[in-house]
């Protein structure tokens, strides 16, 4: 093989979000460049346990799934144990998605013992507010990360960051001499269509995510509640957590008196077919201030803009640039910039928003190719594969 892989989850691993998706998209991708590897992840699904033949990823690669058991979020199974331990000492390369899980973990100590070159993507789990977050209400997690997630962290061959906000975070932990290689998430713009423009009145929006406070849904319904007009719409698709925050939840919804939908979890095709009814995709994550927001990317932007569908975002993540290629609109973490940006909306005619929905196509299509995006990935890799770990206080690679 020419590198091993580990996440904690791997579609069609359901309930999971972005990691999964993201390690799937970038495997497929270095498939698609003529490399082998073999992966580790945990059979986690909340639908039922996974199969390796059900992880369809190319002949290329080597799956390989241990039990989870207990804390399944984290993908906790002792059965990881034997497995990442042969995959770290096989491997040439290894890439790491995720910190601070139960195989993430795993893998970054056997690297760092066994002397072996590995890279870390942190998706979100260093982003500053999260991080901020965790100092002060969970000292637990805080000690984990400073005696496990840091020292490994500084023995990679580069942490890998997808904006400059998430860079900002990890520069904040591991000091301003950490190996950052900043390459955004990829996305294959061939398994999605773009769809014609959404039929029936009003302004329809979609929200695609986990009902839970660092995505800042209830905040952000409480300011479309204030502008909306009599017909937009507003559709809401995702697991939730009971607890307070989605009893607020509730109660908005009940608020709207019909003009919220709440659809729970979606498959696929279902998702897609949301998308296509919809003008707008909405991703609030941050808008909450005491969400603790670890949103690094927003994969479901990226998927919105391949289905030809403009998008409202908060300021921080990957996106506040989004407007200057026109595909949206980005608003800062209070209500009044999210009034504001609904409003610009709401006042966009038929050939606006179709410019904006060929500008998101045409961006990912161009900015975000998965192929070419992992194969800069994978020179760094490659770059490092054959070679031992470079000093800790090293000075900063050039990636």
């Amino acid at each position: 093989m020419n590198a091993g892989i580990v996440t904690t989850h791997i579609p069609p691993a359901k309930g999971y979000g972005g990691v999964s998706v993201t390690a799937s998209v970038l495997t497929k991708a270095w498939v698609e460049g003529g490399h082998k590897m073999a992966l580790v992840a945990s059979d986690e699904s909340i639908d039922g346990r996974l199969r390796p033949e059900q992880v369809c990823l190319g002949e290329q690669v080597d799956v390989r799934l241990y039990r989870c058991y207990g804390f399944r979020r984290w993908g906790f199974g002792l059965g990881a144990i034997p497995e990442l331990f042969k995959l770290c000492r096989d491997a040439p390369v290894i890439y790491i998605h995720g910190i601070a899980t139960w195989p993430s973990t795993l893998a970054a100590v056997f690297c760092s013992l066994l002397r072996r070159p590995f890279m870390v993507a942190v998706h979100g789990g260093l982003m500053p507010e999260h991080v901020d977050l965790i100092r002060r209400q969970k000292p637990h997690k805080w000690l984990f990360y400073k005696w496990l997630t840091f020292p490994t962290l500084r023995r990679a061959i580069a942490v890998h960051c997808t904006s400059e906000t998430e860079a900002e975070g990890v520069y904040s932990v591991l000091g301003k001499n950490a190996r950052i290689l900043l390459v955004p998430n990829g996305i294959d713009s061939r398994e999605f269509k773009v769809a014609p423009y959404p039929a029936g009145a009003g302004m329809k929006l979609c929200f695609l995510g986990h009902i839970q406070q660092e995505k800042g849904i209830n905040a952000f319904i409480r300011a479309w509640l204030k502008v909306r007009n009599p017909e937009d719409r507003l559709v809401i698709a995702g697991r939730s957590v009971d607890g307070d925050y989605f009893e607020e939840f509730q109660a908005l919804v009940e608020q709207a008196q019909g003009a919220i939908s709440y659809s729970g979890y979606l498959e696929r095709g279902e998702v897609m077919d949301l998308l296509a009814s919809s003008h707008f995709l909405v991703l609030p994550s941050g808008l909450e201030e005491a969400g603790g927001m670890r949103e690094n990317f927003g994969n479901v932007v990226a998927e919105a803009m391949a289905s030809g569908r403009p998008v409202l975002v908060a300021k921080g993540l990957a996106w506040d640039h989004l407007e200057s290629f026109g595909a949206g609109f980005v608003f800062d973490r209070t209500e009044a910039s999210v009034c504001e940006a609904l409003r610009k909306a709401q006042s966009l005619g038929r050939w606006e928003w179709a410019r904006m929905s060929f500008n998101g196509r045409q961006y990912v299509e161009q900015q975000l190719d998965p192929v070419k995006l992992g194969e800069r990935v994978w020179q760094v890799l490659k770059k490092f594969g054959r070679t031992d770990l470079p000093q800790p206080q090293a000075k900063r690679a050039s990636l």
